[in-house]
């Protein structure tokens, strides 16, 4: 393993680059699922009162992602208009379905089957298959070639699979709303990518140093100073992971910082079932004392994320929790109340976290994780499994992808196994 950092004698090795930056999905993409929809062709002329009537009397409430009328590919004098969707009327050849919902009809990731599915013909549809609001719609206006085809049944989440999804019938493209679980990968901007660079290199140094393979690294963004360092130390204690013991130096660290009072706790209680001076004890504030006293909540519930005043950019790296000093004690009165754990920070660490770690860094509270290997046989942020997809955790976090540029033939990337 070769270490990057200039050895008395020896020669300056080459800097580490990077690839940009990339978030890691918080899902896999949707499967296409196709829905029976009820489509007749009409004169031209017939369009606009027919479609007032039918935002009324049939509105497709749950698939307002499909255009309701289109020009009829074969005759430019007609619009072939959705009369309404049939879910109960498909067959079985044309809507079989798995049991996890995705269509036997339409394969592929991006829907890229659904062209094939485009080219098949279209059913005739009998006219007492439709209600009679839509019966005699469909007389009135001069209906012609009732037809039973086919649609995408959910928006498409990504342009790929709009591009695919719209062979079948036309959809509206939106760029998905925020908060709309990310399913393709992101990059950063430059700014963050510099910022995640100057940290993810000390983790390799760190890893390369202690001829190990995985190292980890605390920061508050957007400072470019550490507040936790830790290295791998699997080799002394099976928990201890880089992520884990980074995390315990970041609490010793917070604990150095806001000293336990007698007040804080009482013997077997803490903010996470710990006793006093353990990692989830911490220094009750006076008004939530008094909150406590009063049968308030503010003692008995847990912080939510952003509550509490950041800590100081320059508290420095490892600390002793014995080494509390005056120094340390003034820069916590002006940092204000403790945060809880690591609320606010961003952890890098040279390879990608395990089940366990990951589960370790949702009750640390981190905000974004980033990590420099994939791990295929054990990663639980992307590469096996996807755990900050997981909704139901009282906390999730974003993760981000970081691989090292390929090293120069013949040579091995600094911080990884030779």
């Amino acid at each position: 393993m070769e270490v990057d950092s200039v050895a008395d004698g020896g020669e300056l090795p080459p800097p580490i680059a990077f690839k940009t930056a990339v978030m890691v999905p918080s899902q896999t993409e949707l499967q296409l699922t196709t829905v029976p929809l009820a489509v007749a062709a009409f004169p031209a002329k017939a369009g606009n009162a027919l479609i007032r009537t039918l935002g009324t009397t049939e509105p497709l409430a749950d698939y307002k992602h499909l255009k309701r009328v289109r020009k009829a590919p074969d005759d430019g004098s007609l619009l072939e208009v959705i009369l309404c969707a049939l879910p109960h009327a498909a067959p079985a050849a044309a809507a079989s379905s798995s049991a996890d919902g995705a269509s036997g009809a339409a394969a592929g990731a991006d829907g890229t089957a659904a062209a094939d599915a485009a080219g098949e013909q279209p059913e005739q549809l009998p006219l007492e298959q439709l209600p009679a609001e839509l019966q005699a719609l469909y007389s009135q206006h001069g209906g012609v070639r009732l037809r039973l085809m086919r649609g995408a049944a959910v928006p498409p989440q990504t342009r790929a699979q709009w591009e695919a999804w719209t062979k079948l019938w036309p959809i509206t493209w939106r760029i998905p709303e925020n908060g709309t679980p990310v399913t393709e990968e992101q990059p950063v901007d430059e700014r963050t990518q510099r910022y995640f660079e100057h940290h993810m290199r000390r983790a390799i140094e760190m890893a390369a140093a202690s001829r190990l393979d995985n190292a980890a690294v605390i920061a508050q963004p957007p400072s470019l100073e550490a507040l936790a360092e830790a290295v791998d130390g699997t080799m002394f204690h099976p928990l201890r992971h880089a992520a884990m013991a980074v995390v315990a130096v970041a609490a010793d660290r917070d604990l150095a910082l806001w000293p336990p009072t007698a007040t804080a706790a009482q013997p077997g209680e803490g903010a996470e079932g710990g006793g006093p001076g353990g990692l989830g004890a911490a220094a009750q504030p006076p008004e939530e004392e008094s909150k406590a006293a009063e049968g308030g909540e503010g003692a008995s519930k847990r912080p939510r994320l952003g509550d509490g005043a950041a800590q100081p950019a320059a508290a420095g790296v490892a600390v002793d929790a014995a080494a509390a000093s005056a120094s340390a004690a003034a820069a916590a009165a002006s940092a204000g109340s403790r945060p809880y754990m690591c609320t606010g920070y961003d952890m890098f660490v040279v390879r990608e976290p395990c089940i366990m770690c990951a589960m370790g860094l949702v009750h640390s509270r981190v905000q974004r994780v980033i990590y420099c290997q994939p791990d295929p046989q054990h990663g639980a942020l992307g590469s096996r499994q996807r755990l900050h997809a997981c909704r139901s955790l009282n906390h999730t976090y974003e993760v981000f992808r970081m691989e090292r540029q390929p090293a120069a033939a013949g040579g091995v990337a600094p911080g990884q196994a030779s």
